[in-house]
Formats: structure tokens, C-alpha cells, sequence
């Protein structure tokens, strides 16, 4: 368990519930990563008591005072043993149950919260703060929509069996991703303009600053979201199966064959790697072409791009394709731990 929080100078948690994985820190020190996927869970039987992976997570919930129960299988488990798995598909990811599903499961995970029904005192309930692709956050009415929601959650939540926590923000601060990113820049130059692209699963974010005389300026042209993504990868996958076999592929059987590079199909081992490989290359310039000519003119003056997201990782071929591109040490974590540090001047 974490240490009980007295400091509120100290309380505040950051969580990226992106499309593909929800990342979660805290400044207790708390850090959970998990795919943004929820199954409706049943009644646990003999096989849950044999089971004694450490595989995903059990979460049972129930908010406000006289609201209904919840019970979700999230993240891996979700997608090993759920019968009607769930995945975000909508920009108004908080209308959907699996956002306050995995956001709350992370919270959990990541904090010590004050037991449901006993009165602890002097638990700080920490400063939330989440993200928005880019476009999506510069709409107000879905940044406070988000916001407004998140300030009322309020939940007793339960992971894998333990008691009962009591979940609620004290405030909640809602940042564009990419942005996020930015803060975690180890080098950044003395002058220039300088982009980060953030490559996730439904969307890839463009952010810019101008450094002048040590002085930053963001350059809001060049701060936007396309719709490309590592989803565009899986759906390769599963066309190209299609194509051999005649028969679809579910989505979490594309993800791991992305990893593995091949699968099994009635006994038959299929072969996918040159299938991926080409589609990592055409997504990987789709999405600098995009990119590129999203900066126009000033795409030949940057000094310095810096490439983040879990994207970045199965895309190689994307620090080839922008100048002077360097990958920020622990990609997928840079907007949660940008995140981070925004909720710690929150938290201040």
C-alpha cells in the first residue's frame, strides 16, 4: 500500500486515459499502465480461485450515494477473459462507461485513498489532472464537459477484492496532450522553434514552441491533432487476415500478433511480419506527411523535434522522417509525467 497522504502540498495525480493504454503517476509515488479496455464482469467461479496471474484488474464500483454497482474486468484481463470487451471510439471519451471504468480503476491503483464508510482524516483527496487531443481540447464545450464531469465523480471503488476507497478530486485541470509531452523535454535548445509529435493509438498531436532569448512562445499554428494513429496499424492487420484467411480478427488478437508477428489460425501457423512491416512504413509517413504539411512553411525552420507516445515505439522509421528528431527517454509516460508536473503546481 502507499504511504497515507497528510501533505496537500504533495496531493496530485495525473492520468492520460488515452485511446490505446490509461497511464497513471502520482506524487505518492504511485504508477500503474494498462490497455483502455473494460469487459462487463460476471460472478467470479473456481477458475478465478485458480487463477493467480497478476493479469489486469477486477473493479467493482459504485457511485455517488445510492447509485448502482459496477463491475469491470479492465486492461488485460478485460481483453483475456471479457465476452463483451469495450474500447473507446468516440471523442467524448467521459460519455462512454469504460472512461470512468479504467480512470477510476488507475486512481485507485495509484493513490492512498481514505477507506469507504470510515472517516479517516487527514488524507488529502489529490489535484487530477488528465488530457484532450489537441484539437479536441481547444473545444470548450468538450474541455468543460470533461472538467465539469471529473469534479463531481465520486465513487467507492474496489480493485481485485480489496476494501473499498473513497475516490474524489480536490480540483481537476484539463491539459492538451502533446503539451503535456513538453514538459518532460530533458534538452531543450536556447533558441528556436522547437515540436514535439505525440503518436497514440487514435490520434497524433503536433505541439510547437518558439525559444527566443531564453523566452518561450508557443506557436499555436502548429499545435494540432490529426487522425492517424496506431489504430491504423492494427486494422492493417486485420485486412491482411482477412485476406489469407476469410475470416475477421478480433482487435486484441491484431494487438498481439502486431507483437508476435505472426499467429495461429485451425493449426496453422500465418506469417504476418511482411504485412506489418510495410504498414508500419506507409503509417509512419502518413503521419509525417500530415504533420509536415500541417507546419507548412515553417516545417523547414525547426531546429528540433522531439517524438513521444507509445507510437513512436512500433513506428521507427518516424525518426527518420522529421529533422533533427530525437525520442524523449520513456515515451508513452511523457504526458502522464507532464501531467504530473502540472498537478504538482496545482497542488502548490
Amino acid at each position: 500500500m502507499l504511504a497515507i497522504q497528510t501533505n496537500p502540498q504533495s496531493a496530485a495525480l495525473a492520468i492520460d486515459v488515452g485511446f490505446g493504454y490509461t497511464k497513471a503517476v502520482s506524487l505518492a509515488g504511485g504508477k500503474v499502465i494498462f490497455p483502455s479496455v473494460v469487459a462487463p464482469a460476471g460472478s467470479p467461479d473456481a477458475f478465478d480461485r485458480l487463477d493467480k496471474s497478476d493479469t489486469g484488474y477486477r473493479v467493482r464500483i459504485k457511485k455517488g450515494i445510492d447509485g448502482p454497482v459496477e463491475e469491470w474486468l479492465v486492461g488485460e484481463l478485460a481483453l483475456k477473459e471479457g465476452r463483451e470487451v469495450q474500447y473507446f471510439q468516440d471523442w467524448e471519451k467521459h460519455s462512454h462507461p469504460a472512461h470512468d471504468a479504467v480512470l477510476l480503476a488507475a486512481a485507485a491503483l495509484t493513490w492512498n485513498w481514505p477507506r469507504a464508510g470510515g472517516g479517516i482524516t487527514g488524507i488529502s483527496n489529490p489535484a487530477l489532472v488528465v488530457g484532450l487531443p489537441v484539437d479536441v481540447w481547444r473545444d470548450e464545450l468538450q474541455r468543460e464537459g470533461l472538467k465539469k464531469h471529473l469534479e463531481g465523480l465520486i465513487a467507492e471503488v474496489s480493485v481485485n477484492g480489496n476494501g473499498p476507497v473513497r475516490v474524489t478530486f480536490s480540483r481537476v485541470y484539463i491539459y492538451p496532450q502533446a503539451a503535456g509531452a513538453f514538459l518532460t523535454v530533458p534538452d531543450l535548445p536556447e533558441s528556436g522553434i522547437v515540436a514535439l509529435v505525440d503518436v497514440g493509438q487514435k490520434t497524433t498531436d503536433s505541439a510547437a514552441i518558439e525559444i527566443v532569448n531564453g523566452r518561450q512562445r508557443l506557436v499555436k499554428t502548429m499545435c494540432f491533432s490529426i487522425n492517424k494513429g496506431m489504430a491504423a496499424l492494427v486494422e492493417a492487420v486485420r485486412e491482411e487476415f482477412r485476406r489469407q484467411t476469410g475470416a475477421p480478427l478480433p482487435p486484441q488478437q491484431a494487438w498481439e500478433t502486431v507483437k508476435s508477428g505472426s499467429l495461429w489460425y485451425r493449426g496453422k501457423e500465418i506469417d504476418m511480419a511482411p504485412a506489418i512491416n510495410k504498414a508500419r512504413a506507409e503509417i509512419a509517413r502518413a503521419i509525417a506527411d500530415q504533420v509536415l504539411a500541417g507546419w507548412g512553411e515553417r516545417a523547414d525552420f525547426v531546429r528540433k523535434v522531439y517524438l513521444a507516445g507509445g507510437g513512436v515505439l512500433d513506428l521507427p522509421a518516424l525518426q527518420n522522417m522529421f529533422p533533427a528528431a530525437a525520442v524523449l527517454p520513456d515515451p508513452q509516460w511523457a504526458n502522464a509525467l507532464g501531467f504530473l508536473k502540472v498537478a504538482r503546481g496545482l497542488a502548490g
